[in-house]
């Protein structure tokens, strides 16, 4: 059954490849956080790689073909370092990776789930290439942010709708792998997202985001997004901005997700800075930003006091998502916990990492007992990209992604003309922070590299195309 469906999917997606390559990666785009429509068959497969992986297939085989060759995308060599350093370094590392025993597939033995990293790390940063190549301009990065923004709320109300099924009926209508269950996929059990607390049962909120971090870490995203557009266009209503965010705010509270609420507090705390940094003035007055965060903090204050006095243990409950889940010997959790061990033991491997993919390979001996009972043996890599991209890549890997990302920054300057895009350069610099400490955006971070790429890249073609311009009403040039 699975395999049926994946290829009729997969075929769906090449005819629209072939026919809409923009409306093909756009669809990409919209199920990036949709990772609860997945199947596990040894490897597991998302909505999303099956819509983009086709795109990546045909654009590769145009290129094969005359007249078809793209124009030039101004990736630049920070790019292509990147590329070349991620790939060569991690193949060279394949033949002596550690017999470490992965569970119940040969896609995760080490050597041949090691080489498909590689595979895979080409297919995540496929939009840095495909955005520029196939849209170009101020409407079309608007159009790349309207799809994920709808994306984000369509979760949040399949999730209203899930946990107002959860609570009246006791049943759950999408549970953890809901999904692969259906397609009869390898390791077919569901799971529900449930904290118990002295036999009170909170459920937690997932919709079609697979686990309900990674949905807590979309809405957390989204309520940044939201923010630097209310501080940086004056032309948006601040009331109306205000009403998207305080629908997000208790579908995040709903995930009860650590990351998310991570997310949004660095958000936050950066968005300022980075507005300052990327010189775009702040449109709302001191007192009406401090008015809206004071009365946001008081509701919410007063919300978890009153649910309190209600007999619910809110406040035990946030102990037990954030400070009660942080190991007191050090200040990271379970899996990055065990790859910082790693790394402390072996110093050397922070310069080139141990390749993509494998940091559990080499942490595995690293993991406390508790976190052992349900990893050992398992595939897992860093929550922190900063340390995932150090485990796997190095500190050297760690500096080439900043200049690449850096450097589409600065050529992307002169969106500072389009109105409409004054909140790009701080929300990507914003961006940049929030991924150094969580690596579920990593699909955020290579769309909006590509969108960057796109706008430096059309800041070019636009000066290219006045040139011929300059002299006119003087000689021809002969």
């Amino acid at each position: 059954m699975a395999a049926l469906v994946i290829v009729a999917v997969l075929m769906a997606a090449f005819v629209l490849a072939l026919y809409s390559p923009r409306a093909a990666l756009l669809t990409g785009l919209f199920f990036g956080n949709w990772g609860g429509l997945d199947v596990d068959l040894g490897l597991r497969l998302t909505a999303y790689q099956l819509v983009l992986a086709p795109l990546c297939v045909v654009s590769l085989v145009r290129l094969l073909y005359p007249g078809q060759v793209p124009r030039a995308l101004h990736l630049g060599w920070p790019f292509v370092a990147m590329l070349l350093y991620v790939v060569i370094n991690s193949a060279f590392q394949v033949a002596g990776l550690p017999g470490v025993a992965i569970n119940n597939s040969i896609f995760r033995t080490p050597e041949v789930r090691a080489t498909i990293q590689i595979v895979l790390y080409l297919f995540s940063v496929s939009p840095v290439v495909l955005v520029p190549w196939l849209f170009r301009g101020t409407e079309d990065a608007l159009l790349l942010f309207r799809i994920w923004f709808v994306s984000t709320l369509m979760l949040a109300v399949f999730g209203f709708a899930q946990l107002a099924v959860y609570y009246t009926t006791g049943y759950n209508p999408i549970p953890l792998g809901f999904m692969n269950l259906a397609l009869g996929g390898s390791a077919p059990w569901l799971r529900e997202g449930i904290v118990n607390l002295d036999g009170l049962f909170i459920y937690r909120m997932n919709s079609f985001a697979a686990e309900p971090r990674y949905l807590g870490t979309a809405f957390g995203l989204a309520m940044v997004a939201v923010q630097g557009l209310a501080l940086a266009l004056p032309v948006v209503k601040p009331w109306r901005l205000l009403g998207v965010w305080l629908l997000l705010l208790p579908a995040l509270v709903l995930t009860y997700s650590t990351s998310g609420i991570a997310i949004l507090v660095l958000g936050s705390l950066v968005l300022l800075p980075a507005l300052w940094l990327c010189r775009v003035p702040v449109q709302r007055s001191l007192p009406t930003v401090g008015g809206v965060a004071m009365a946001v903090v008081l509701a919410l204050g007063g919300a978890l006091v009153v649910a309190n006095d209600a007999g619910i243990p809110v406040f035990e409950l946030l102990s037990e998502r954030t400070v009660a889940r942080i190991s007191f010997d050090e200040a990271l959790e379970d899996f990055d916990l065990a790859i910082a061990k790693w790394l402390a033991d072996e110093p050397w491997r922070l310069w080139f990492g141990g390749g993509v993919g494998n940091a559990h390979l080499y942490s595995q001996p690293y993991l406390l007992p508790e976190h052992a009972a349900y990893s050992e043996g398992q595939v897992y890599t860093a929550k922190t990209l900063v340390l995932r991209i150090v485990s796997e890549q190095g500190l050297v890997g760690m500096g080439l992604f900043l200049i690449f990302y850096l450097s589409r920054m600065l050529r992307a300057e002169w969106v500072r003309r389009a109105p409409e895009l004054m909140p790009m350069l701080p929300l990507a610099l914003t961006l940049l922070a929030m991924a150094m400490a969580s690596s579920q955006i990593l699909t955020e971070v290579w769309f909006t590299a590509g969108t960057l790429v796109m706008l430096a890249g059309y800041r070019s073609d636009v000066r290219a195309a006045a040139r011929p311009l300059a002299g006119a009403g003087g000689a021809v040039p002969a």
